[in-house]
């Protein structure tokens, strides 16, 4: 059997998403759209999954994988001594196209934190992936389907065929909304701190985190 799978980004199709949840929940490894890039996932509670998007990637240890969650209730699930302007920002932004850097909780296990202790986390603006979260029963770790240092995929036919070989199952939903990555904000501190533009402007990010709008 096909082990990719076209997929309605808008209403996807019960029964593949039931199967690559499936897939999820025994360890295994995912390729699915989300409304930024191409994504590559295990579930976070796996054993088995999330060390081998290391490998898949060519990631270095070092670098942690973000966690997809499904809304700003897992800022105080996986996270502690979250400051006021992390929840600013995820209720301006989420779900979409921002990860929040927070101290991560006991809720995260220490492989999956990074040196400093921490963990990032985001809420899709993607059905396919809210979905899979839902189904699979908690939180997908995940990272941008594609080799370590090379263009992250914003449509499924710019995904390496030696990743979605890699995985398990990969769902094509055709090209992403942004075609760029996530905007990336360090809520560690007093303020906020940008680690890396992307989808939704720093000024943005800036007010939205103040209690703008």
């Amino acid at each position: 059997m096909s082990k990719v799978f076209h997929i309605d980004p808008e209403k996807p199709s019960a029964e593949v998403i039931n199967l690559a949840a499936t897939v999820l929940r025994d360890g295994g490894i995912v390729v699915f759209p989300t409304e930024t890039v191409y994504g590559i996932g295990a579930a976070a509670h796996s054993c088995f999954g999330p060390h081998e998007i290391f490998d898949i990637k060519v990631r270095p240890l070092d670098k942690p994988l973000p966690w997809l969650v499904e809304d700003e209730d897992a800022l105080d699930i996986y996270g502690v001594d979250v400051p006021d302007f992390a929840h600013n920002l995820a209720k301006a932004f989420w779900p979409g196209a921002l990860t929040l850097v927070v101290k991560a909780s006991d809720a995260v296990g220490k492989d999956f934190r990074a040196e400093d202790g921490t963990v990032g986390l985001r809420s899709p603006a993607h059905e396919v992936v809210m979905e899979l979260i839902q189904a699979s029963g908690g939180p997908i770790i995940a990272t941008s389907a594609n080799t370590a240092g090379m263009p992250a995929p914003g449509d499924f036919e710019e995904v390496e065929e030696r990743i979605i070989a890699a995985a398990d199952v990969a769902l094509d939903g055709g090209e992403t909304e942004h075609r760029t990555a996530s905007t990336v904000v360090d809520c560690t501190g007093e303020e906020p701190r940008i680690i890396r533009e992307g989808a939704i402007p720093v000024d943005q990010i800036m007010a939205a985190a103040r209690g703008g709008v």
